[in-house]
């Protein structure tokens, strides 16, 4: 016989690792426990051979800023991080074993969903989760994007349930994808300072057939271990980790890719420009580059090219005045031309005075 019936106002969720927490002003904690306990003794990385051997794999030449990430999804589980992203087109690289041992690691506090429960209209999947893993990801639609973006910086999300009323609830979730594209699996535009990408490299040598159990008897242990660890300064970035420290080769060659069609051609336009030409800038406006690249090319508007040259290239606008379009020496035009400045010539300037200053 039931001698008490608990009776909460609403639901919330308050994440913590180390104790839990039922409720909060007499409403529902959604956190679940967190399923393991540290070690007591101190433990240093011989400890855990197969836990580093993992993260080593992973985080590569960035393993210090992997176990700090690491730490705070332990002990800060509120703050916000950047989107983890890895990313190889080569089988057994143990992306998937990554995975797993998180979910071992942090329970029923996080999730793997696929790309289409990322934009399914029911979240509750997901919203009640402190880490969202998503697998095989492919986003290739704007919405998939922006869905991602916006949930690695949401503080509420509204739960939406089949056959139940919406809630709103605090959402504190951190993102990790595995993606089996290196460059075209998401946009991501150059000003983006969300995500963190790395390249899993295929493991070498002899595999461990028993390593989720090796990893799993280690987990007390490596809590331990983050433990011990100094605190993380969470004061330099929202996200706590620098663009600095995330920026990747990964990173750069996605927002290479990401780059509009008509961007790429542009660029090629004007590097070979400046190739079968001496010069180190020239001055044209989006309707001189329309005549000269793109006059038989009715699906390019001037207003588009203006768009792309000042929007996506960010190369400088004029003042109104009367300018020589492409230096090809005729009749001059008057208008706000863009600046546009060779590059190239530019970092050979820089490589010839840094041969100079070198001693003899």
């Amino acid at each position: 016989m039931l001698r008490m019936l608990w009776k909460f106002d609403d639901f919330t969720i308050a994440p913590c690792n180390t104790t839990h927490i039922p409720s909060i002003k007499n409403c529902y904690n959604l956190y679940a426990p967190f399923p393991h306990s540290q070690s007591k003794e101190n433990i240093t990385l011989d400890d855990i051979p197969h836990t580093m051997i993992l993260i080593n794999h992973i985080f590569g030449n960035q393993i210090e800023i992997g176990l700090r990430y690491i730490k705070i999804l332990y002990e800060k589980p509120t703050q916000i991080l950047p989107v983890l992203i890895l990313v190889s087109e080569e089988r057994e690289t143990g992306k998937t074993t990554f995975l797993n041992w998180f979910l071992m690691l942090f329970g029923e506090n996080i999730v793997l969903i696929s790309p289409q429960e990322l934009t399914s209209h029911f979240n509750s999947g997901y919203s009640t989760k402190n880490i969202i893993m998503i697998d095989e990801s492919i986003l290739e639609k704007n919405t998939s994007v922006e869905k991602l973006k916006s949930l690695a910086t949401a503080k509420i999300i509204s739960v939406s349930q089949k056959h139940v009323a919406q809630y709103s609830i605090p959402f504190f979730a951190k993102l990790i994808l595995c993606a089996n594209k290196v460059r075209e699996f998401m946009r991501i535009d150059e000003e983006e300072i969300r995500f963190w990408i790395r390249k899993i490299k295929v493991i070498e040598g002899e595999k461990n057939t028993n390593i989720e159990n090796d990893l799993f008897l280690e987990i007390p242990k490596f809590l331990k271990y983050l433990s011990q660890m100094p605190e993380v300064d969470i004061s330099k970035s929202r996200m706590v980790f620098t663009k600095d420290e995330i920026n990747t080769h990964e990173l750069s060659e996605v927002k290479e890719e990401s780059r509009s069609g008509l961007r790429k051609e542009l660029e090629i336009y004007i590097d070979d420009f400046f190739v079968n030409n001496n010069y180190d800038m020239f001055e044209a406006t989006a309707k001189d580059v329309k005549e000269k690249f793109f006059s038989h090319n009715h699906q390019i508007s001037i207003a588009y090219i203006r768009k792309v040259l000042k929007h996506e290239m960010k190369i400088d606008v004029m003042e109104m005045k009367k300018y020589d379009p492409f230096n090809a020496g005729g009749d001059k035009r008057t208008g706000k031309p863009f600046l546009f400045l060779n590059e190239n010539q530019h970092i050979g300037e820089l490589a010839d005075n840094e041969v100079i200053k070198d001693p003899p």
